[in-house]
């Protein structure tokens, strides 16, 4: 048995594969502590696998970034700055006395995409996830492609206007980002339904967007144009037979992918980039859990 763990910055679960069925444990909270994270993750093992254990042979874990592949080690993370410096892999290789590896959640979640999901039989492919932050994965040969300083897919930082402003695709495209921009507007005199809200999140932008809203339609334009931008600049780097579009915001292909598949279409300058498919991810929120298993399967 192979061990697939997911952690998120706020849930953490593992997973393992029983023939081509995907056995999930429940959601435990990542807890900020890093010792307690480990002896509460270790009680969650215990509790689901009882005697079998004994049958785990090897652990693949997708985890929040910065970290270092390959000494198994997180750097400073936003929202589990405690973790610094957790020898993560050596910690679970010692407990379990298996081998141990560990990469960035969204590198991983492309790996799953591209074994199990949308990618497969499909030798290069771009995974996006589009959610609180925006990130991505390159997969070719069914291994992924990290580059030297493991920063491949790191694509919140892509430099991008947002309603002529310099700015990154993060604080344009991500789901806060979208909120951002939409107060920012409304900051600006710009009227909206929303200034009848006292407080408003991605799903009310969303909603009236669909209503007719004419600055939510604006904003969801600008978030989408920017994600075509960085799709078009991934084509033209790495040029994938085929870019998949995952994570919570991915959920409405209308106010998303539709648009960046229109756009790309529409400012891409060579013909084979835009007929490049660019379709949604078929993983969902299991991506992470697939690609940390086939961390061994590469």
């Amino acid at each position: 048995m192979i061990l697939g763990i997911d952690i998120g910055a706020t849930k953490t679960r593992f997973g393992w594969l029983e023939g081509a069925r995907l056995a999930i444990s429940r959601k435990i909270p990542t807890n900020p502590n890093p010792d307690r994270f480990l002896e509460e993750l270790r009680r969650l093992v215990e509790e689901f696998l009882g005697a079998d254990q004994d049958r785990i042979e090897a652990i693949g874990i997708g985890a929040p970034g910065p970290l270092n592949p390959d000494r198994g080690i997180f750097g400073r993370l936003p929202n589990l700055p405690d973790w610094e410096g957790l020898e993560f892999r050596d910690a679970l290789s010692s407990t379990y006395q298996v081998p141990v590896r560990i990469q960035n959640d969204a590198n991983v979640a492309a790996l799953g995409e591209a074994i199990y999901g949308g990618g497969k039989g499909i030798r290069s492919i771009y995974y996006i996830t589009i959610s609180t932050g925006i990130g991505g994965g390159f997969v070719l040969d069914r291994r992924i492609v990290s580059g030297a300083r493991d920063l491949t897919g790191e694509l919140w930082t892509l430099p991008v206007l947002s309603f002529g402003q310099p700015d990154i695709l993060l604080n344009s495209s991500s789901g806060p980002g979208i909120v951002r921009t939409a107060r920012m507007l409304l900051e600006q005199g710009q009227p909206s339904s929303l200034s009848s809200l006292e407080s408003f999140d991605t799903a009310d932008v969303f909603q009236q967007a669909e209503l007719g809203d004419s600055l939510c339609r604006r904003v969801m334009e600008n978030a989408a144009r920017n994600m075509a931008l960085a799709v078009v600049s991934v084509l033209v780097v790495v040029d994938p037979e085929i870019v998949l579009i995952g994570g919570g915001m991915a959920g409405n292909e209308q106010w998303l992918i539709n648009p960046i598949r229109e756009t790309v279409a529409e400012i891409a300058h060579l013909e084979e980039h835009r007929r490049t498919p660019i379709r949604r991810a078929e993983l969902w929120d299991e991506a992470v859990l697939y690609g940390a298993i086939s961390l061994f399967d590469e």
